[in-house]
């Protein structure tokens, strides 16, 4: 039976049913009604579901919901959600979910995820997230993150990020102590790894280097990261009025001290060689390993051996540029086809910071 409009008394029912707002089997009463099952027409605003609830447009719930709600365009919860909310548009919870929410267009939860996020657009979670937040544009933790953040555009974790960051454009964390991939990683602090085309750890690892090799006579790198695996975005020029050379690539690196002023770093390189005409593809891949001694504070010397392999379909030089690469005097060996060899090369430069 329905109770007064100003009665905030609790009610235990095992089945509701609601049209909308207001016009349901409890009448005002209920927003206080605890159900098992609760089933909404159009849309409703009940207490809370210990079962199931579901709806043709919407459902609004002021307690808590355990087990399954779902919903044509949107689920809002004040309390805690424990089990899946899935709907057409979205899902809010002002509490903490432990379960699972997907939404078509996004989810919003006020404190903890435990489970997963799935959206057409954007997660947010309020506080930390163990477990998964994918979603099509982006995910925000405001705590931790341990486990898996997916998106199109960008993932972001207040806290510290314990697994996977994978995004199109940019990662965001406190401390990485897992894996950043993305076009840029960004966090305060690392212990994990981040790889992209610019990752930017604000307590890492920074040099500028340059340095001079067997294909390019002037070269800058600017290296990025933390010690265990860092970025290189690097250019480099070969001047001259008959065997010019440009170059620009990636790459990435290790630092590996082995005294107190000497160490080693194995780098992995690739880079694109502009010989005169972009028409032809001539792509230059290194593993070199370096040894550098710190001479001060800031400022090394480096050099080391290389292994390059050479990918060219230029058939001819074009007037000012280098053709032959690299110069007379190294022994250069087809490795699958006339279009692909190998040397051993080398690398000396000074790095700075």
């Amino acid at each position: 039976m329905a109770q007064g409009a100003d009665s905030a008394k609790p009610v235990s029912v095992p089945v509701r049913v609601g049209i909308v707002p207001g016009l349901s089997t409890q009448g005002a009463a209920d927003k206080y009604t605890s159900s098992i099952f609760s089933f909404n027409l159009w849309g409703g605003i009940t207490g809370s579901v210990t079962g199931a609830e579901l709806a043709g447009l919407f459902n609004i719930d002021k307690g808590n919901v355990q087990h399954v709600q779902m919903a044509g365009l949107f689920n809002m919860v004040d309390g805690n959600v424990q089990g899946v909310q899935a709907a057409g548009w979205f899902n809010k919870t002002g509490g903490q979910v432990t379960g699972a929410q997907a939404g078509g267009l996004g989810n919003i939860t006020g404190g903890n995820i435990r489970g997963a996020q799935a959206a057409g657009w954007y997660n947010h979670a309020g506080g930390s997230v163990a477990g998964v937040q994918a979603a099509g544009i982006g995910n925000f933790a405001g705590g931790n993150l341990k486990g898996v953040q997916a998106a199109g555009i960008a993932n972001i974790s207040g806290g510290n990020m314990r697994g996977v960051q994978l995004a199109g454009i940019v990662n965001i964390a406190r401390r990485v102590k897992g894996l950043q991939l993305g076009l840029i990683n960004i966090a305060d602090s690392s212990d994990g790894f981040s790889l992209g085309l610019i990752n930017i750890v604000r307590k890492g690892y920074y040099k500028l280097e340059v340095s001079a090799n067997e294909v390019t006579h002037v070269n800058l790198a600017v290296k990025t990261g933390n010690p265990k695996l860092y970025n290189i975005l690097l250019a480099g020029v070969n001047p001259g009025s008959d065997n010019k050379v440009f170059s620009f690539g990636w790459g990435v690196g290790r630092h590996m001290p082995v005294g107190k002023i000497v160490s080693l770093n194995p780098e992995l390189t690739a880079q694109y060689l502009y010989l005169g005409d972009w028409n032809f593809d001539n792509y230059l891949s290194k593993l070199q390993v370096l040894v550098h001694v710190t001479m001060a504070k800031g400022f090394a010397l480096s050099a080391g051996p290389s292994f390059a392999v050479y990918y060219s379909n230029q058939e001819e030089p074009v007037k000012g540029y280098k053709y032959k690469i690299p110069e007379s005097g190294y022994h250069q060996f087809e490795l699958w086809n006339k279009n692909v060899t190998g040397w051993i090369g080398w690398q000396a430069g000074i790095t700075l910071f």
